[in-house]
């Protein structure tokens, strides 16, 4: 699956605030759900919101109530992913 340039940075933001320890285990785990979500939706390129998605999607339900502040750190909108945090 390709990577836009954008959704490559993001993922690399993402994994500066992952412990070392378990940034290569949590890279593949997003790469790999971003992949199939973008795969699933027909696409041919993962882009920002996959990424979002996938890196909620993969992060557990205990630690999902960071992500709002996590996401407005990096830049993004918390408010346009609400329907993915909540569930």
């Amino acid at each position: 699956m390709d990577w836009n340039e954008a959704a490559q940075d993001l993922l690399h933001q993402i994994l500066m605030t992952t412990p070392l320890p378990v940034r290569q285990q949590i890279e593949g785990q997003i790469r790999q759900v971003a992949d199939g979500i973008a795969d699933g939706e027909g696409k041919s390129r993962v882009g920002v919101n996959t990424v979002v998605e996938a890196w909620i999607k993969t992060t557990p339900e205990a630690l999902r109530g960071e992500l709002p502040r996590q996401m407005e750190r990096l830049g993004l909108d918390p408010d346009e992913f609400t329907g993915l945090l909540e569930g």
